[in-house]
């Protein structure tokens, strides 16, 4: 069982290094830094310091994509980290959420990640690449393959991360039933990374609360079916007036939350919580934590919800008290 913390670039890079630093001094396995150019400051740069300023912890984009950096830019980059952290990089890749949304650009299609990932494999290793006809080898290469973590979360996204990756970023599930699903779909000898947002707390009702927006998130971005799947049938519209730049990232959570109440009761919040988080003590996220791995979850990539503070709470939760119990 390995942990992953997300780290977004949310402070200036030495404040972020810090947070990767006592993430790996609490015992997190990966550190995971999102990659939004509105959002957040440059991943590469913070990714950089915080190779710096550890020893041990491995260190990845979770996640870039093939639209606002070039994959041989992003080559360029991993191959840099890894002089930087010898065998501590990860490349976690998707298909592009709110950094290329807020540009009107289109996520990447299936046909073009396989190729993305194949020609970004290549150029790690110092490989010959054809780009238009033009042949092209990078000056520097990495010592060793760097693994490729594929971010998805639908059948076919989840069938190809089995095909062409070292391992799998999805939002799925936590809950057994919903990984045993998740690893029949991804196939044997991929890596099951299972993201989670998760908030230590033993107040039901804000447990409740601060799920709400990604309820709402979840049926916007066409995730209608696997919310009626948990008992739960909302329509929300495409946007949410008011909240800013969206609800699964919103600035003010408390504003979201409240506005996502409209359409999802505090039943349904706990529901979705249940299936696909880890809100609640820390009795119950190691519970979760350990139904989960004996569904086959072997990875486990912990978000805190809010998008523009570092996770100093949900870190110092799991160094002090879910951590220690699992690793006993």
């Amino acid at each position: 069982m390995r942990f992953g913390l997300r780290i977004p670039p949310c402070a200036p890079a030495h404040e972020v290094a810090r947070c990767v630093a006592d993430a790996e001094r609490a015992g997190f396995d990966i550190a995971w830094l999102p990659d939004s150019q509105f959002l957040w400051r440059d991943v590469w740069s913070c990714l950089a310091l915080a190779a710096d300023r550890t020893e041990r912890i491995a260190l990845g984009p979770c996640v870039t994509n093939f639209e606002t950096r070039h994959l041989s830019v992003t080559a360029a980059a991993a191959v840099t980290l890894e002089e930087l952290a010898p065998g501590r990089t990860i490349l976690g890749v998707g298909s592009g959420d709110s950094s290329i949304k807020t540009l009107g650009l289109r996520p990447t299609r299936l046909a073009g990640m396989r190729s993305g990932v194949e020609r970004l494999r290549d150029l790690v290793r110092g490989a010959t690449v054809d780009f238009d006809g033009r042949p092209m080898r990078p000056h520097a290469a990495a010592e060793r393959p760097i693994p490729v973590y594929l971010a998805a979360n639908g059948p076919k996204a989840l069938a190809l991360a089995g095909e062409i990756a070292d391992g799998v970023i999805t939002a799925t599930g936590i809950a057994p039933e919903l990984v045993r699903r998740l690893r029949t779909q991804v196939g044997p000898g991929v890596e099951l990374c299972v993201g989670t947002f998760c908030h230590v707390t033993d107040d039901e009702r804000e447990a409740a609360r601060i799920v709400k927006p990604y309820v709402v998130a979840t049926a916007q971005v066409g995730g209608g079916e696997t919310l009626r799947s948990i008992g739960i049938d909302i329509e929300p519209p495409a946007v949410v007036g008011g909240i800013y730049p969206d609800m699964s990232h919103a600035e003010d959570w408390d504003e979201a939350a409240e506005a996502a109440g409209e359409w999802v009761t505090d039943e349904m919040a706990r529901r979705y919580a249940d299936a696909f988080c880890l809100v609640g003590s820390a009795e119950q996220c190691i519970a979760r934590l350990e139904r989960a791995a004996d569904a086959g979850a072997t990875n486990f990539y912990i978000r805190h919800f809010s998008s523009y503070t570092l996770p100093d709470r949900v870190l110092a939760a799991f160094g002090e008290s879910i951590i220690p119990a699992l690793a006993g």
